[in-house]
């Protein structure tokens, strides 16, 4: 019967938890799935090593398979294919031709614009002779027309030729010899130019760069039988036009000479490509001999001992390994329903210890992260980031495993939730990665280190310059991690050069990847990292500025509380700046009506004298309420706000409770406990409990006659006692030993009491006999 009501029990404590927790199960589960779409296969990993790593047992080839060539030298052998294979190329005439005539015509044009300047000329001198006579208005009128059909025509010239267009030499060229034209034969001009253009034609002249041409030869198609050339023996576009100007220096080789600069005007315009790429020809037969390249270079038979237990590994044996590998992957993908179901189950189990490894440390010891599923969502979210990099980095970049920013994933966890979180989900995070870029152990050594270093860097960020310094952290870790493995491991020096190069990077880049990171996830899933708390310290914050300008005793009282309150959460490792934080926004609501708090009244008169002790308990408790209005219309961050009803959880405004009491003690009324409470909640965190504690704290030994540090500590203690007797700890993780090193001692250093002293300036009176009492 006992084992059947235990049993009973255990199956309703799982439904109670599945019931309560489906939403972070579904995450959970969700995560498990699509990291694992990015995995190899299991078995293919059982063959990944490194140079030099020994070999835990002996391979024998299960089967036939080709040795696949390295990287390196496929890449040299495609490479040496394409140089092999000519890029082939049109020679095309009628280009020749039709630049040729386009050069006539532009020489015809020029002639006949300077013809049509002569007949101005002309016109205009009639004009002139015909002044005085009757012919005077028809010579006026051809001179017009002349003046209309040259302005038409050099229009239309400047149109075709933009080339020449606001150019004086160009201008001068099209005027005749009386008006300042050219002096020489524009005919041998024109031949001159010509035969240039024919030089480089019959040389021939590439339509794309040489840059482009990876091919040793070329292949012309003069419209017969195609000639191979090699690429010195022609030109591009580029060399052709310097070897023209070469030919109008040598021509015209007097540096004065108008000819030169027109003649290589005209070169550039006129002589263009006449060798055209054929594309699509030269592409289909690279292919084609790309396709007939090997991708191996030998074979191992079935049985053969591919390396023996205790070996070491050498590049030959690697390149074995990984061909089979290779061959493995290949027989998965051919593999039936069932083993491959099997297959892809033993992937998911994997995955899912590792990343239960980290999330059953969330719901042991972080519960009030786990409860909030959009928490655990941020976590699946970093992870799913980081193994997609690696994915994309190892397998679709072949880049270096080094590169893979787990320190991002580090600094993300550390700063969004706490050092421990960031230890533990980038240990689970390195381990997923390792195990996926083929159990490599190099890898997850350094990552468990740089990573640690990373957190250790940022685990108490307060302002940016915090980034610049994780930069050069990493970067030394770097070089330690690289050395530490070249000398272990024997790598020589250019491996351990790269390695090396690649972690700085990475160093060098995680930091800035990371504060960007920070700024989209605290917008898009409310979370308030430190540095956004460090800016709610300024007391420039309008909350801050109406405080001290409406209730300043009130903000006096909350500074006074946040020294208590960062001091106290100091002793006991908490978020000390999110407690003074808290304590320094915790009573705002004291300034809807200031004059009712006792911090506030400076002329002695005190506002509740007049009222019942019912109304002024009223009125006390609803600076809670007014508190979080005020919060939620300035935007405070919920983790800010909590503060406000937290600090007094379900307690009794005591004075009021009591003047109640002494009010009804000699009739039969009874008084309402209730209405004497504050609403709560009580509190829920360390830091919450911390802020109650000193907030009663600082109250209460304010209220002390003539303190001294006996007095503060006996009041101190009372505090406590009262708030644990009245259950307002009882939903905050706050032990006895946290709350003893929260109270502090006499002549300590940490805790309540060091910072009262320091306040009300109480020395420690030590014995007359002592000769330590004379001291100052």
């Amino acid at each position: 019967m006992i084992r059947k009501n235990n049993s009973q029990s255990l199956v309703e404590r799982i439904r109670i938890f599945l019931s309560n927790n489906y939403k972070q199960i579904s995450i959970l589960i969700s995560l498990t799935i699509i990291l694992s779409l990015f995995f190899q296969r299991g078995r293919s990993l059982q063959y990944s090593y490194n140079i030099d790593d020994i070999a835990r047992e002996p391979i024998i080839a299960p089967y036939n398979f080709p040795i696949l060539k390295t990287k390196v030298k496929l890449e040299e052998d495609l490479n040496n294919t394409l140089k092999a294979e000519p890029f082939i190329f049109n020679r095309k005439q009628e280009i020749v031709d039709k630049q040729s005539s386009n050069l006539s015509s532009f020489f015809l044009f020029s002639n006949d614009i300077r013809l049509v300047n002569i007949d101005l000329l002309n016109s205009r001198n009639l004009v002139y002779d015909y002044r005085y006579t009757d012919k005077f208005l028809e010579a006026k009128s051809i001179a017009s027309s002349d003046s209309a059909s040259l302005s038409q025509k050099v229009i239309e010239f400047y149109k075709l030729y933009s080339f020449a267009k606001d150019k004086e030499d160009w201008n001068k060229f099209l005027m005749p010899v009386s008006q300042g034209g050219p002096q020489y034969s524009l005919k041998e001009f024109q031949k001159d130019i010509l035969q240039i253009c024919r030089n480089r034609w019959a040389i021939g002249i590439l339509d794309i760069n040489e840059s482009i041409i990876v091919s040793n030869q070329l292949t012309v198609d003069n419209g017969d039988i195609p000639i191979l050339y090699s690429l010195s023996e022609l030109d591009d576009l580029n060399e052709a036009w310097t070897e023209a100007k070469k030919e109008i220096t040598s021509i015209y080789n007097d540096e004065n000479d108008i000819r030169r600069e027109l003649g290589y005007d005209l070169i550039v315009e006129f002589m263009i490509p006449n060798l055209i790429y054929d594309k699509q020809t030269t592409e289909r037969r690279q292919n084609a001999s790309l396709d007939r390249v090997p991708r191996s270079k030998g074979i191992v038979l079935k049985d053969e001992m591919i390396v023996d237990a205790n070996q070491r590994i050498n590049e030959e044996d690697l390149q074995k390994l990984q061909s089979l590998a290779v061959e493995i992957s290949k027989e998965n993908r051919t593999l039936g329903l069932k083993d491959t179901f099997i297959t892809y189950m033993g992937r998911l189990l994997i995955i899912g210890i590792l990343i239960s490894y980290f999330f059953t440390f969330l719901s042991i010891f972080r519960s009030h992260i786990f409860e909030k599923w959009q928490m655990l969502l941020v976590i699946a979210i970093i992870y799913v980031f980081i193994i997609i990099i690696a994915n994309l980095f190892v397998y679709q970049l072949d880049f270096s495993e080094f590169l893979i920013p787990i320190t991002v994933a580090a600094m993300l966890l550390t700063i969004l939730f706490d050092a421990r979180i960031g230890f533990m989900g980038t240990t689970s995070i390195v381990l997923l990665v390792g195990i996926m870029i083929g159990n490599n152990l190099e890898f997850i050594v350094t990552g468990l280190f740089m990573s640690s270093i990373a957190i250790y860097t940022v685990r108490r960020i307060r302002t940016r310059s915090k980034f610049i310094t994780a930069i050069f952290s990493l970067i030394g870790a770097s070089i330690i991690i690289v050395l530490s493995h070249g000398l272990f491991i024997g790598h020589n020096f250019s491996t351990m050069g790269a390695d090396l190069v690649y972690l700085i990077v990475n160093s060098i880049f995680s930091p800035i990847i990371t504060y960007g990171l920070i700024i989209i996830l605290e917008v898009s899933f409310g979370i308030t990292t430190d540095l956004s708390l460090v800016e709610l310290l300024d007391f420039n914050h309008p909350l801050l500025k109406r405080l001290q300008q409406e209730a300043n005793g009130t903000f006096n009282h909350s500074v006074v509380v946040g020294n208590l309150a960062e001091a106290s959460s100091d002793a006991i490792n908490a978020r000390s700046l999110l407690c003074r934080v808290g304590a320094y926004y915790h009573d705002l609501g004291k300034m809807e009506r200031p004059e009712y708090y006792i911090e506030n009244q400076f002329m002695g008169d005190n506002k509740h004298d007049s009222l019942t002790p019912a109304m002024s308990s009223k009125i006390i408790r609803k600076h809670v309420i007014d508190g979080l209005k005020l919060a939620n219309d300035y935007g405070l961050p919920n983790i800010v706000s909590d503060f406000i009803p937290m600090h007094h959880g379900t307690s009794r405004v005591e004075y009021f409770y009591r003047m109640a009491l002494e009010a009804v003690k000699d009739t039969d009324e009874k008084v309402d406990d209730s209405a004497y409470r504050y609403p709560g909640p009580k509190p829920n965190t360390k830091e919450t409990g911390i802020l109650m504690i000193c907030e009663a704290v600082e109250a209460a030994v304010r209220s002390i006659k003539n303190p001294d540090i006996l007095k503060i500590e006996a009041m101190v203690d009372k505090v406590i006692k009262g708030r644990l007797e009245d259950g307002q700890l009882d939903e905050c993780p706050l032990t006895l030993d946290d709350l003893r090193k929260i109270k502090g001692t006499v002549d300590g250093n940490s805790g309540m009491i060091p910072v009262l002293r320091g306040i009300y300036h109480i020395r420690i009176e030590y014995p007359e006999n002592d000769t330590s009492s004379d001291n100052t």
